[in-house]
């Protein structure tokens, strides 16, 4: 949630900055600036999580991130000048990456394969809580007051994570066999050992493969083609995600909605898109475990592009064609809802599912690590071209081109992709292993 309200803080708070009542004055390029900060200072949390992961714990390390994210939001109450605002912007990016990577990663490890899903999709939903909880805030309240509101978020959570269990994977890799027999125990809802001995021996067996490959994880990442491909799908649905325009639309709602002249306030019309995504997000967790991450993802893309194409075409209309459209200047809102809820059906939770779901042991950490580099660069590209790219091609063509990704990563996932629900960790190991041995006894170039 701390995560959620620290991206979508620049939806409410950059329109003020750049009003006559702030007291900080920015202009446009400062804004793109503060905007893109947050995604800059992620790429120094992830080479901190790659180093220092291992140590303390997956449950300790979350919890000490809180102090991180409350000093940032401490500096933009206080600030007097743009550059305690990017600092402040700096360390909030850095603490979201590392929380995120964390929290993704904890949840994949303590949660059983029938719940899995559900759990992961958690993520999501208390992201756009987190968004709903600072556009709300930035419609009613102060600037301000909205921030000190924000800032009460991470102050609950250091109040309640610290009863939440250890991952039993990390206590195992540590040889803290009878500790992680005891959080089995309290994970499984069982008072006898007997109940988990079978469960702790497949973690056990998981545990011992990895930490033979520990020191050359990164070699096994990219040399092993099971997890090459892991790499690729996970990665593909990341991609996708970002690309369907996703971010940018978080960003700078309040900003499209100001190119549509629709009756309602921006601001109104932001919370009602936050609203929808958040109720969306708890029904996905429901369906993501009926009719699977394929189907889920392939639907969720080419609606989302769909849905594009249309709020494309009516800035097409306005700003191009420059036809009156007073008539359907509800189109985009419409549109952005119906977006925010085909978005939510899988292109919002997948990619963060298969993060947690899709790596081998020894491999989690690296992975993540390239993967959330990788996304952090993509991300700062969008945020910081995306008035430049309204600027030079009209905001209908940025649309367009979202609509163009979703559609092409969508097809490419569901092409390469297998089915993970309902499997295990090892299971899904097991199934790229085996799908890679089978296409090397099929080759008819292998002599081996």
């Amino acid at each position: 949630m701390s995560f959620g309200t620290m991206y979508s803080w620049t939806s409410p708070a950059l329109p003020f900055l750049r009003s006559n009542e702030s007291k900080i004055s920015i202009t446009n390029i400062e804004s793109s600036t503060i905007a893109a900060l947050n995604d800059a200072g992620a790429l120094f949390g992830n080479v901190i999580f790659l180093f220092l992961s291992g140590f303390i714990g997956r449950k300790y390390w979350i919890f000490m991130l809180a102090v991180p994210y409350t000093l940032s939001w401490l500096m933009i109450i206080f600030a007097k000048n743009v550059y305690t605002l990017y600092a402040s912007r700096i360390l909030g990016g850095f603490t979201s990456d590392m929380c995120f990577c964390l929290t993704t990663m904890y949840l994949g490890e303590i949660a059983d394969k029938e719940i899995r899903g559900m759990l992961l999709t958690g993520i999501r939903i208390f992201l756009n809580l987190g968004h709903v909880y600072v556009k709300t805030a930035g419609a009613f309240l102060s600037y301000k007051t909205m921030n000190i509101m924000m800032f009460v978020v991470p102050l609950i959570f250091l109040a309640t994570f610290l009863f939440m269990p250890e991952s039993p994977y990390y206590l195992l890799l540590n040889n803290r066999r009878e500790e992680a027999l005891k959080t089995l125990m309290k994970l499984k809802g069982v008072t006898r050992k007997e109940l988990v001995n079978t469960e702790l021996e497949r973690l056990q067996t998981s545990v011992k493969k990895s930490k033979k490959n520990q020191k050359s994880m990164f070699r096994e990442l990219f040399c092993i083609k099971a997890h090459r491909k892991s790499f690729s799908i996970v990665l593909i649905a990341w991609m996708t995600s970002f690309l369907s325009g996703r971010i940018c639309i978080s960003a700078f709602t309040q900003d499209i909605f100001k190119e549509t002249e629709i009756p309602l306030s921006p601001e109104i019309c932001t919370i009602i898109i936050t609203i929808v995504s958040v109720k969306m997000t708890i029904v996905s967790a429901f369906i993501i475990e009926r009719i699977g991450r394929r189907i889920s993802f392939i639907l969720s893309g080419l609606f989302c592009a769909l849905v594009l194409l249309m709020v494309g075409l009516f800035f097409f209309l306005k700003t191009h064609l420059i036809l009156d459209v007073k008539s359907i200047t509800w189109l985009p809102l419409l549109g952005l809802i119906v977006y925010e809820v085909a978005f939510a059906l899988g292109l919002s939770y997948i990619p963060i599912v298969l993060l947690g779901e899709m790596f081998a042991l020894n491999i989690k950490i690296p992975a993540g690590f390239v993967i959330s580099i990788i996304a952090n660069i993509f991300i700062i590209f969008l945020k910081a071209t995306f008035a430049w790219l309204n600027n030079i091609a009209g905001i209908y063509t940025t649309f367009w081109i979202y609509a163009i990704c979703s559609v092409v990563g969508s097809l490419t996932f569901v092409l390469i992709a297998p089915e993970t629900k309902g499997k295990t960790l090892e299971e899904i190991q097991e199934h790229l292993n085996a799908k890679s041995k089978r296409k090397i006894q099929r080759d008819p170039l292998n002599k081996s």
